[in-house]
């Protein structure tokens, strides 16, 4: 047997012990979090054996108990995910000791596979969507026959020429239809040679059948040379199983450098093979446009063919004949230039409309285009006739256009082109780097070069440079290198990409320092196409580690799509990373395979899942076939319980999980796709259920295939989208990361949510969480409306003092860091149901299905008024009661310090989003979506200006009443899916207790009233409960809220005719009289006396006996009850002299003779004279100051005496050496009624002491003074 001992780990931080549960034998270890791992395994050996001269510490690993997870002996313990976690939740961190030997090696690739051949096109074809071949060698030889014996026959025949026309002809055809239906120039002009047939009434060019008959020969020997051309041409453009054999030995030709051929680029365009007739009947005028592009920028004017109408011989195609010349040079071309060709029409007016008013009506429209590389891999000039297919022109098709042709589409239209040959090929050879590329000083520019260049450098994304930005910052290229980030901003304003232009700028980029491989992520966007910078960009990436990798996978799969060919270094560098660890190879196939549902690029990524599955071994394969698998049952199951009425939909769910439970019957084992570290091998049936939503996702509980572990539950959703939910918690964990990185642990409860597949995939759940809507309607429907819901429930789970002072710490945190997070991220739908709060005072927020600003919309209203979810009820938790607390200032500054860490990293935000604008999420598709982040990071502004910034927005969103009115309307939405199984419940009481747990109660009484402050000012009932088999009567204290309470959710179970009445909750006069409270309490009495003698299900029903168990409020005796805050002290306004009256906490610094003082907040001021709060404002002077010019003030707060601002008073032109004369005077005053203005404290502040580009953030005690009355 394995046993628990426990290992305490010393955070150097808080000094706080933690136990870790080793199964071993037992024993005991301290050791501190920045031990790694190999050291707890000596430590751990030391105690398990006497002699270690023969143990090797590596022949051992730990792993995390319930997870196929091993941990790197040389890590440390603080770094680990599953140990920050566990430390987060106070979890018991339990890892599992085992000897290298005995791991499995299942998913290794080993010898055997090494020995194996493996073959892409096997590999494509063990895919859901392989690459269909159009036509087999087998039916291409058949049609070939059939050609060859009509041939002979129209050859050979002497009569019925017609007949034998006819059928040469339609044999053509037919060869023809099962090449693509492409019909070749010198085929239709081969065919118009031939006699008049039924099937061509109308040849092209007419002659005499005498002439003809002395040409059959000539003209059969001329279409069977246009066939095998077709033929060749066809196999050199789509995915054939055949080739046709080389005529004659070619030999090689001559390279050219593309530097130095002067000839324009020119190509001629024959026609567009495959047009729908319905084209025919709907559309007239049809032209190309074509243009050169790189990285989207086009480099010419575009060209434009003729209009041509719809023809047909063998086909309906669109013939144009024409030649197309730009007017560029092929030494000025780029190296990855792209050609794209789009092609046009006018729609044919509708019947019976006037020609005038529908010539003014009637528009041009795009209805395919395609985009093609002029350089081919090997960087050669195309040259000779190709194919293209169309991609169909369809609205919101993505910012990026695939650079290889629709061949996947059986019904796309094929354009036919002829590129000149040359005598030779036109090489684009990779320049060498310059060499000299001169680097200078920032500092030798001028003031104003500066500035402007710093503002330029500012905007952190070359998406919003303009012409002039462009202009500057590549005229100034050598003065940023110490702008390590600022590389992209740089290339991106390279007027030319050219092959005399590339030395240049190979060599600032050689120069340039080594960017962090964060950063450069930049230079992978679709505007760098050149494969140099795209190599050194992989290059610096190299350094990532595995974890980060992981972070960062969705946009590398996006960025494949940027890259000029299939094979790239980017492919090579996640392939090669993918063999090295197990998990980005889990996470790299199910991206693949989610971005095959991208018909543009379906067949590049399934090229790449291909070389994915060849490079891994059999068994990762069986692996993944397996998930596969299971997915797709559950889709199934999924469907079928949506699909089946409400009533039944339970039923059904377990009939049909009856299926996953065969499949692990048959395979055993399976790894969840949300996790590889998930094992599970079966599922648990009476554990699973469904939610109450649109799209009816199931709650799964899997067995976990670790006897140490827990059942695994997960949402498996079918029918949504979890795309943009899981880009969004992905830039959430980051956002956690870098806060974690810089120091500040925001308690952020971090979840796994991963797409399977277009609309359906699993989502992590959180135990110990409760949805805002569940605890608020506690309380009743408008719980969305009452403060005190989330403090009474936290403080439900957490009875003891410290218990609620943690979780209140954990809230202030976690609320502070969602608060940042989603207004960054402009998440909206923010209703109730979409927030949850764990019984550790965690918030998170789920279901993310709005973000970037696309607020869900009442018709023309937006339901998301406020900038972020802040309600009052959160602050009530914040505060310890309905007033403003010195936590709050704590909490305005965790907001602030967390979004200015934030905007640090706006480069990084911005390329992770702009990655992804191409991956087919709708609220991601253009850069305005970009822009709605852009301005909420606001990188151009300072710290100060971004710190009183945000203190605005949680002023105007704790002010808002649209959010509470928003979960209001969601809680009555909601009502309509509550469930008849679920019971209402007391909202302080933290669990259900019964008859049969507690006793019999005997009697209740009400002896007496007790006063309370907190939190409201009012009156508590002790009542004495007396119960069988219990020596002594409990006394428990109640309040008349309470009590109201447990009466109305009685009713919502048994009929008002079986309860007592309740006394009335409204009073004439002061509700908090002593006469009130007396009255009440003999009303109560009688209440409760009736209560334990009514009826037997209503007297013995759970919820009496919940409502007077005792709660560790009544176990205090002298105590008052929801202790949220203590009872204010009953003081006199007027202070007394030489007393600190309170604390005020300033942000000073002086730059560019400039005085910047920010207030930030004042805590500890006592109230007015008559009990009440007062509405303090501060008031600077900058002494000497006889006049009083200097004086500033700050905005007046309402009713408090811990106000927050966050505003900069600024004094402009003050002199270095006279600053160090000058001392702030600064008052504190409160704002009175007519004019008359309060002195509530002041401070003296010398600023001898203040250097030049210094910042003191301090709190300063505020003294005892007059009076002040005047504004």
């Amino acid at each position: 047997k394995f046993l628990k001992s426990s290992v305490t780990i010393l955070q150097d931080k808080s000094a706080v012990y933690q136990s870790i549960y080793i199964c071993y034998p037992c024993f005991s270890i301290a050791t501190p979090g920045s031990s790694t791992i190999d050291l707890l395994i000596y430590q751990t050996l030391c105690y398990a054996h006497d002699d270690l001269v023969l143990i090797d510490v590596e022949d051992y690993l730990l792993k995390v108990c319930g997870h196929e997870e091993f941990l790197m002996n040389n890590q440390t313990l603080a770094s680990l995910e599953y140990i920050q976690q566990c430390l987060k939740f106070d979890w018991e961190i339990r890892l599992f000791l085992t000897k290298r030997s005995t791991i499995s090696q299942e998913l290794v690739r080993t010898e055997e596979d090494d020995e194996t051949p493996s073959t892409m096109n096997h590999s494509i074809l063990l895919q859901e969507r392989p690459i269909k071949q159009t036509v087999t060698r087998e039916a291409l030889t058949l049609l070939l026959d059939t050609f060859h014996n009509e041939a002979e026959s129209f050859v050979l025949s002497e009569m019925e020429l017609p007949l034998r026309v006819e059928r040469l002809v339609q044999s053509v055809k037919a060869l023809c239809s099962s090449l693509a239906s492409i019909e070749t120039s010198d085929i239709t002009a081969a065919l118009s040679q031939l006699p008049a047939c039924p099937c061509r009434l109308q040849p092209r060019v007419l002659k005499d059948i005498s002439v003809l008959a002395s040409q059959e020969n000539r003209v059969v020997e001329k279409l069977t040379s246009s066939i095998l051309e077709l033929v060749e041409l066809y196999c050199s453009t789509f995915n054939a199983n055949f080739h046709t054999t080389p005529q004659s030995y070619r030999p090689s030709v001559p390279l050219q450098e593309a530097g130095f051929v002067t000839s324009v680029l020119s190509f001629s365009v024959y026609a567009a093979h495959r047009i729908p007739i319905t084209w025919a009947a709907s559309y007239e005028g049809f032209f190309l446009s074509c243009s050169l592009t790189h990285g989207g920028a086009e480099l010419c004017a575009p060209q434009h063919t003729s209009k041509q109408p719809v023809s047909k011989y063998l086909f309906h195609l669109v013939v144009w004949d024409q030649r197309i010349c730009f007017p560029v040079q092929i030494n000025r071309l780029p190296r990855e230039t792209q050609l794209t060709v789009t092609m046009y029409a006018t729609l044919l007016p509708p019947p019976g409309g006037t020609e005038d008013k529908n010539k003014q009506r009637r528009s041009m429209e795009a209805l395919g285009w395609v985009t093609m590389p002029l350089f081919n891999f090997r960087h050669i000039l195309t040259c000779g006739r190709k194919l293209l297919g169309f991609w169909p022109s369809t609205p919101g098709s993505g910012n990026v256009r695939s650079s290889t042709p629709n061949f996947s589409q059986p019904d796309s239209i094929i354009l036919q082109v002829d590129f000149p040959l040359f005598s030779f090929e036109v090489h684009f050879s990779t320049p060498p780097p310059a060499e000299f590329s001169p680097q200078y000083e920032f500092s030798r520019l001028d003031l104003n070069s500066q500035r402007q260049l710093q503002d330029v450098l500012h905007k952190k994304s070359f998406l919003w440079l303009t012409n002039e930005d462009r202009k500057l910052l590549w005229e100034k290229r050598y003065f940023c290198h110490a702008e390590s980030s600022g590389l992209p901003l740089v290339l991106a304003s390279a007027p030319n990409w050219e092959w005399a232009c590339l030395p240049d700028i190979y060599a600032l980029l050689h120069q340039w320092a080594c960017m962090n491989h964060l950063d450069s992520l930049g230079l992978l966007h679709a505007i760098f196409p050149d494969q140099e910078l795209r190599h050194t960009a992989v290059q610096w990436m190299d350094s990532i580690s595995d974890s980060e990798l992981l972070d960062f996978l969705p946009q590398l799969v996006q960025a494949l799509k940027y890259e000029c060919y299939l094979d790239s270094p980017l492919v090579r560098f996640l392939l090669r990373r993918a063999i090295g660890d197990i998990r980005i190879a889990h996470y790299l196939f199910w991206l693949l395979k989610d971005a095959l549902q991208d018909s543009q690029f379906s067949m590049r990524y399934q090229y790449l899942l291909a070389a994915l599955l060849c490079c891994t071994g059999r068994g990762l394969r069986e692996e993944l076939d397996r998930q596969g698998w299971l997915v797709s049952i559950l889709a199934k199951v999924a469907q079928n319980v949506r699909d089946t009425s409400p009533s039944t939909r339970q039923a059904t769910l377990r009939d049909r999980l009856e299926e996953v439970h065969n499949f692990f019957c048959v395979s055993g084992s399976c790894r969840l796709p949300l996790n590889p570290g998930l094992m599970v091998k079966d599922i648990n049936i009476q554990g699973c259920s469904y939610f109450n939503s649109n799209a009816v996702p199931l709650k799964l509980s899997f067995q976990n295939l670790d006897p140490l572990g827990d059942n695994i539950n997960i949402i498996f959703k079918s029918g949504d989208d979890l795309r943009q939910d899981m880009l969004t918690l992905q830039i959430i964990r980051i956002m956690n990361k870098i806060w974690i990185q810089e120091g500040l642990d925001m308690r952020m409860v971090n979840f796994r949510c991963f797409s399977t597949g277009r609309g359906r995939g699993m989502v992590e759940m959180i135990p110990n969480a409760e949805t805002l809507r569940k605890i608020q309607v506690e309380h009743g429907v408008t719980g969305s409306f009452k403060d005190r819901p989330l403090a009474d429930w936290l403080q439900k789970h957490n009875p003891s003092e410290d218990e609620y002072e943690k979780a209140v710490e954990n809230f202030i945190y976690s609320c502070a860091g969602c608060c940042v997070a989603t207004y960054v991220l402009g998440i909206c739908d923010r209703h109730n149901d979409n927030i949850m709060l764990k019984s550790s005072g965690h918030m998170f927020h789920i279901d993310f299905g709005k973000f970037l600003g696309h607020a869900q919309m009442f018709g023309n209203i937006k339901r998301d008024r406020a900038p972020f979810v802040f309600t009052s009820d959160m602050a009530y938790v914040i505060n310890g009661g309905d007033k403003p607390s010195s936590r709050f200032h704590d909490f305005v500054d965790l907001c602030c310090e967390a979004y200015n860490l934030i905007r640090k990293h706006t480069h990084l935000f911005l390329n992770l989003l702009g990655l992804m604008l191409s991956c087919g999420i709708p609220e991601l598709s253009d850069l305005q979506d970009l822009k709605y982040v852009y301005d909420a990071l606001r990188p151009h502004e300072s710290e100060s200006d971004a710190t009183m910034y945000f203190t605005r927005l949680i002023e105007s969103s704790l002010g808002s009443v649209a959010t509470k009115l928003n979960f209001f309307i969601h809680n009555l939405a909601q009502m309509k899916f509550a469930s008849s199984e679920e019971q209402p419940v007391l909202s302080f009481a933290p669990r259900v207790h019964t008859l049969k747990s507690d006793g019999l109660i005997r009697s209740l009484f009400v002896c007496r009233h007790i006063r309370t402050y907190s939190p409201n000012k009012g009156y508590a009932y002790v009542v004495k409960v007396e119960r069988d088999c219990q020596h002594g009567a409990t006394l428990v204290q109640r309040s008349f809220e309470e009590f109201h309470e447990l009466h109305s959710k009685l009713r919502l179970i048994f009929p008002s005719s079986k309860l007592p009445s309740f006394p009335s909750r409204f009073v004439i006069g002061r509700s908090r009289g002593e006469a009130m409270a007396d009255r009440r309490k003999d009303e109560l009495n009688g209440y409760v006396w009736h209560l334990i003698h009514a009826a037997r299900e209503v007297a013995q029903c759970d919820f009496i006996y919940t409502f007077f168990h005792p709660l560790p409020r009544d176990e205090r005796p002298g105590t008052v009850y929801n202790t949220l805050q203590n009872k204010p002290s009953e003081v006199s306004w007027a202070p007394i002299a030489g007393k600190i009256v309170g604390e005020v906490k300033l942000s000073i610094s002086y730059k560019s003779n400039k005085l910047f003082i920010m207030v930030m907040h004042i805590r500890g001021l006592q109230p007015l004279q008559d009990g009440t709060d007062p509405d303090p404002y501060v008031k600077l002077y900058l002494l000497p100051d006889p006049q009083k010019t200097s004086k500033r003030k700050t905005k007046a707060a309402k009713r408090t005496c811990n106000p927050t601002y966050n505003e900069m008073l600024v004094y402009d032109g003050i002199p270095w050496g006279d600053l160090q004369q000058r001392v702030i005077h600064l008052r504190v005053l409160s704002e009175g009624a007519f004019w008359e203005n309060l002195l509530l404290g002041e401070a003296f502040i010398s600023l001898t002491a203040l250097l030049p580009g210094e910042r003191w953030v301090d709190w300063h005690q505020l003294g005892t003074g007059g009076s002040d009355g005047t504004r």
